[in-house]
């Protein structure tokens, strides 16, 4: 027994001691963070030079196109009074027949008048070369700085201003025979729009006084005149009968060549 336990140590000598292997953890690198690109430097801005302001040129007084006469006072007055008359001279019977207090309805004598209105101011322009009654009579036009005459409704606003005058004026004088404005909402309304409607042919005539030859509604169509006209040889029909009312008026000295004044 003693022999084979000392051969069994011998053995255990010989052999190596085992080892054990450790495992080295790999340890995961770790990839550096991407450096972020850095942003381009801004451009400085440019600075756009101030433009210099112009000086604004004076403003021209607007005259007369050369090739055209400025009407007489003769030929203004003329035109005047028979544009009222044929426009608006039914008004006259109309209120000395109210202010005698006759009872009576005027329905037919406004519907007359509201038809000679349209005519002298609606259908003479058109038709008659933008040249209505008086304008005919007087041998007379209206023209613009281009020479050239004016749109219809130009002659239409400018004749409506009688209409102003006239309502502004009864509205007037209902305030006057009332003593006040009145007390309801319509009749301030009503005496409101009679006081506006006297506003432009005011404006219309202080314009006339200071600068001779352009108003209020002249000066808003870019310029428009009233020139002489001779008399028209292609006229024929009920126009030519208006020329020779115009060969009267000028036989009677109505149409004297003067300076206008107005």
């Amino acid at each position: 027994m003693g022999l084979l336990e000392k051969a069994s140590n011998i053995e255990a000598e010989e052999k190596p001691p085992k080892t054990k292997v450790v495992k080295a953890k790999k340890e995961a690198v770790k990839e550096p963070p991407a450096a972020k690109p850095k942003k381009a430097a801004k451009k400085p801005k440019k600075v756009k030079p101030k433009k210099e302001k112009k000086p604004r040129a004076p403003r021209v007084k607007k005259e007369i196109p050369e090739g055209f006469e400025p009407a007489t006072t003769g030929q203004k007055v003329t035109r005047r009074i028979f544009d009222f008359a044929v426009s608006y001279g039914w008004t006259l019977p109309l209120i000395g027949i109210s202010a005698w207090g006759s009872n009576f309805n005027p329905t037919i004598i406004v519907i007359l008048g509201i038809g000679l209105i349209s005519f002298n101011l609606g259908f003479m322009p058109t038709y008659a070369g933008k040249r209505t009654v008086g304008n005919w009579i007087s041998r007379t036009q209206y023209i613009n700085s281009r020479g050239e005459p004016p749109l219809s409704i130009y002659l239409a606003i400018k004749g409506m201003t009688t209409i102003f005058v006239l309502f502004g004026v009864f509205t007037l004088l209902l305030v006057m025979a009332n003593g006040s404005l009145g007390k309801s909402t319509f009749s301030q309304i009503f005496s409101a729009i009679g006081f506006l409607c006297l506003i432009p042919p005011i404006i219309d005539y202080i314009m006339y006084r200071i600068r001779g030859d352009l108003g209020l509604w002249d000066t808003i169509f870019g310029g428009v005149w009233l020139v002489r006209t001779t008399k028209s040889k292609q006229t024929k029909g009920w126009l030519k009968r208006l020329e020779s009312v115009s060969d009267w008026t000028e036989s009677k000295g109505f149409l004297d060549e003067q300076d206008s004044s107005d």
